[in-house]
C-alpha cells in the first residue's frame, strides 16, 4: 500500500489529505501559513510537517505533493523539497507553486485557472503543457489577493482619517481589530514585525468584506477595484498565451469561490471583458485534492482510480 499525502500551503493555512494509492481516505490535517517568503523556510517546513503529520496521524508517507505558495524559483524548489525530505523522512517530496494543485484540480487539456487566497495566482494548461503568470515578490504577479485588499484598505482608512479621502468605518474598525491607538502605532507594529503581513491579510480583509456587506461605499470600491485588477491580469494573460477562446477557466481560492459578491462580480466581468473564458469546468476537485493527484502523478501512479475515489467518497 502506498500512502499518498498532497498539500496546499498559502499564506494564511496549509491544508493535508492523506489516502492510499487505491482510493482510501486515511486523514486531513491543517496548519498554520507555509509561504516561506512569509514566515521563513523553517516556518513552511514546520507548518506542512504538521499538515502531513494531522492528516496520517503520525503514520509514515510515501510520498508527498507540497504545492505550496511563494515557491517561484528552482532555488526555492530545492530548499524547500530538501528541507522537508530530511523533517519528514521521506524521500518522495515534490514541491511546486501553489496553484499547481488548482491545475491538477481541474480537468481538460487546456484550461485556464485563476486562485485568490491571501495571494492570488494565475496559469493555463494547453495541450498538456503548464505555465503561469510571473509572480517572484511585490513588484511582479497579479493583485487581488487579500493581501492587496488588506493593504488598499488600511491606505484608504489612513487618508480618510486624515480627510484625504471618502469617510469609511474601515478607519476606525481596523484599529479595533488590532487593539492599537492610532495608526502611527499600527506602522511601528508593521515595521517590527509584531504584526506580519500576513496577519494583517488574515483579518484586514475578511473586515473590508463584511463593512462592504454593511453598505459601506468606500469598502465596496476597495473590493470591486481588486476583483477587476485580477479579472483584467487573467484575461489578459490567456489570450495573450494563445488560450482557445471559450476554454473553461477554474477559480480557487476562498475569495473567488465563497468571496464578497462585490469581488467575485468584477472579477467575472473584467475576464469577459479581455477574454472569451467557457463555463467553469465540471468535476473539479478541491485544491488539497489536486495536490494529492500532483504527488501521485510524481510516484508514477495513475490518478484516474483516484480522481473517482475523490468524487464518489467525496474525499
Amino acid at each position: 500500500m502506498t500512502v499518498l499525502v498532497g498539500v496546499d500551503g498559502g499564506g494564511t493555512h496549509t491544508r493535508a489529505l492523506a489516502m492510499t494509492h487505491q482510493g482510501d481516505v486515511l486523514g486531513r490535517g491543517q496548519a498554520g501559513p507555509s509561504n516561506h517568503q512569509a514566515v521563513g523556510v523553517e516556518g513552511a517546513v514546520e507548518a506542512v510537517r504538521q499538515a502531513v503529520f494531522a492528516a496520517t496521524s503520525g503514520r509514515p508517507a510515501d510520498v508527498v505533493g507540497a504545492c505550496l505558495a511563494g515557491v517561484d524559483l528552482p532555488e526555492h524548489v530545492e530548499l524547500l523539497q530538501g528541507g522537508l525530505r530530511e523533517r519528514l523522512g521521506v524521500d518522495g517530496v515534490h514541491v511546486e507553486n501553489d496553484i499547481a494543485a488548482a491545475l491538477w484540480a481541474t480537468p481538460g487539456l487546456s484550461v485556464g485557472v485563476v486562485a485568490s487566497g491571501t495571494g492570488a495566482a494565475v496559469a493555463l494548461r494547453k495541450e498538456g503543457k503548464m505555465s503561469r503568470l510571473l509572480a517572484l515578490n511585490d513588484f511582479t504577479g497579479p493583485e487581488g489577493g487579500a493581501g492587496d485588499i488588506a493593504t488598499l484598505a488600511v491606505r484608504e482608512a489612513i487618508l480618510a482619517a486624515q480627510g484625504a479621502a471618502p469617510p469609511t468605518r474601515l478607519t476606525e474598525r481596523i484599529l479595533a481589530v488590532f487593539g492599537l491607538p492610532d495608526y502611527v502605532a499600527l506602522a511601528r507594529a508593521t515595521e517590527g514585525q509584531d504584526l506580519p503581513p500576513w496577519q494583517i491579510a488574515l483579518f484586514v480583509a475578511p473586515l473590508c468584506a463584511q463593512l462592504a456587506g454593511e453598505g459601506d461605499a468606500r469598502a465596496r470600491q476597495i473590493l470591486r477595484r481588486m476583483g477587476a485588477r485580477l479579472g483584467t491580469a487573467a484575461g489578459r494573460y490567456f489570450a495573450a498565451q494563445g488560450l482557445a477562446p471559450g476554454s473553461p477557466v477554474g477559480r480557487y481560492g476562498s475569495l473567488l469561490r465563497a468571496g464578497p459578491r462585490d469581488y467575485r462580480e468584477a472579477f467575472g466581468r473584467a475576464l469577459r471583458r479581455h477574454f472569451a473564458a467557457g463555463a467553469a469546468p465540471r468535476g473539479s476537485l478541491d485544491a488539497v485534492q489536486g495536490a494529492l493527484l500532483f504527488a501521485a502523478e510524481r510516484a508514477g501512479l495513475r490518478t484516474g482510480e483516484l480522481v473517482q475515489a475523490m468524487r464518489r467518497r467525496g474525499a
